[in-house]
């Protein structure tokens, strides 16, 4: 069983695993694939450093768009089990082995999520980020993240996580909560800031394409007037910007 690890980052980002993948000793059941998004007229140079190991592919994709990166980083993936990576993650071969030690001791998993160190979350978790996700190749088919969420989105800078996760669900996909550690983040979720209105977009858009129109209504309005009580936010702009985004997934032509 061979674990793979999609890392995706895009431009300078690259330089940020100097810090993760170099430390890692290799090891024949560990590969890395980083998918490297570039906003340059030419693909830059691959760094040396990365080259130079052989448990290590570099592929380039012009553009941006987190979601499009990961299901480009999916579609390339040769390992049995999958890890979705930010290029701000930390390891340990310890890491590693808790997650195919929890594949291997549980053959019906296809798709685990674990914890992370470092971000500000209580667990089990409410709402679960791509860095805790892992997935069993052979058994997720066609699943992937849907490019109109996410960070490099046109409009929707996050919810992406929870709409694999319902996408999966539906599909019949075996997926359990491991309580153990498997990264180290050095950042926040994006999902954090409840007053970025990008963010408050999202969770309507979110809200209509797991559950429908009026589901995504009801949701609005309950979450609107939490936040109101919790932290004074103004009811209106909330509520129209979650409608923004209810309203966009509602009538999103390709």
């Amino acid at each position: 069983m061979t674990l793979e690890l999609l890392i995706c980052t895009i431009d300078e980002g690259i330089e940020r695993l100097k810090d993760s993948i170099c430390p890692m000793p290799s090891r024949d059941d560990v590969h890395y694939l980083v998918s490297w998004q570039y906003t340059t007229p030419e693909p830059p140079q691959i760094p040396e450093w990365l080259t130079n190991r052989t448990d290590v592919t570099v592929l380039q994709l012009a553009g941006k768009g987190l979601c499009r990166n990961r299901n480009f980083a999916l579609e390339h993936a040769t390992g049995d089990i999958l890890k979705i990576c930010d290029d701000d993650e930390l390891w340990t071969p310890e890491y590693f082995d808790t997650i195919l030690d929890t594949y291997r001791s549980h053959p019906e998993y296809d798709i685990a999520h674990f914890q992370a160190i470092g971000p500000k979350k209580k667990y089990p978790p409410r709402f679960v980020s791509s860095f805790e996700i892992t997935m069993k190749r052979e058994k997720i088919g066609k699943l992937r993240f849907d490019e109109r969420f996410g960070l490099g989105s046109d409009y929707l800078n996050a919810g992406e996580e929870d709409v694999l996760m319902f996408d999966a669900h539906r599909m019949g996909l075996h997926i359990h909560y491991e309580p153990k550690p498997i990264c180290q983040t050095r950042a926040n979720t994006t999902g954090d800031d409840i007053s970025n209105p990008l963010l408050q977009r999202s969770k309507g858009a979110v809200f209509y394409r797991t559950g429908g129109f009026g589901y995504a209504c009801y949701k609005a309005i309950r979450e609107t007037l939490g936040w109101t009580l919790r932290q004074g936010m103004n009811p209106l702009t909330m509520l129209c910007n979650m409608w923004w985004g209810i309203n966009y997934i509602r009538t999103w032509q390709p």
